[in-house]
């Protein structure tokens, strides 16, 4: 459970002390749960739960499966699915030549793909969540997936990770104007350098009009002009 809480912490871009000061703890507290050394109570716990939205049997379960961790949210396995090859035909369209991207831009180009495809057919691909997090929107669930998908190889590169396809895709879960637009979306950019890309995300009005860590509404993009949506 500890090792599941700090990759939450982490994905959604709080230090220690911002973590441990919503909960009312102080950040030795904190760090003493984090490395297993304090039990949580179950104030805390739920706390937690309520701050990433999440149901508490998903924090408490560590052995759970992450299809099965998406499940517990109320996501369906055609959505999971979805998500899942939007991830790999991102990989596939939008690495350099060497097969690699770097982790933050390819969370990006997913992040792209759903909103462009609300933009245009007001139906996102996946229907996940993304968040306002420092390097920009995602999905909490895309940390899950890197960290536990067999399908992809992440290894670090300097300061970047870059990941890599070990299997791929399945592009029957997608409609063909599906496939059509992921392909549009990264061939755009995949001669792009991250930070063009976080960027430009920035600068969109889903990005600018978002708390920290809030939920970004699918409706937003609605208000881009269409040569900024993507």
């Amino acid at each position: 459970m500890k090792d599941f809480i700090v990759k939450l912490r982490k994905s959604m871009g709080l230090s220690q002390e911002e973590l441990s000061r919503e909960l009312g703890i102080s950040r030795p507290t904190f760090v003493s749960i984090e490395k297993g050394e304090r039990d949580i109570t179950f104030a805390e716990l739920k706390k937690i739960a309520e701050i990433f939205d999440i149901p508490i049997e998903v924090i408490i379960d560590d052995e759970l499966s992450t299809t099965v961790k998406l499940s517990a949210q109320n996501f369906s396995e055609k959505s999971f699915q979805k998500f899942y090859n939007l991830i790999l035909q991102c990989i596939k369209y939008g690495s350099d030549d060497d097969g690699k991207i770097t982790k933050t831009k390819l969370a990006k180009l997913v992040y792209l793909c759903d909103f462009a495809s609300y933009y245009k057919f007001l139906n996102p691909i996946s229907g996940f969540e993304y968040r306002k997090l420092p390097q920009g929107p995602v999905a909490i669930e895309f940390f899950d997936i890197m960290d536990d998908s067999e399908s992809v190889h992440v290894e670090t590169h300097g300061k970047a990770n870059m990941v890599s396809l070990v299997e791929q895709p399945d592009g029957t879960v997608f409609t063909k104007q599906e496939q059509n637009l992921i392909k549009a979306v990264c061939h755009k950019w995949k001669k792009a350098k991250t930070d063009e890309l976080v960027l430009f995300t920035h600068n969109q009005m889903p990005w600018k009009v978002c708390k920290p860590r809030e939920i970004i509404p699918y409706t937003l993009i609605n208000n881009e002009e269409p040569e900024n949506v993507y």
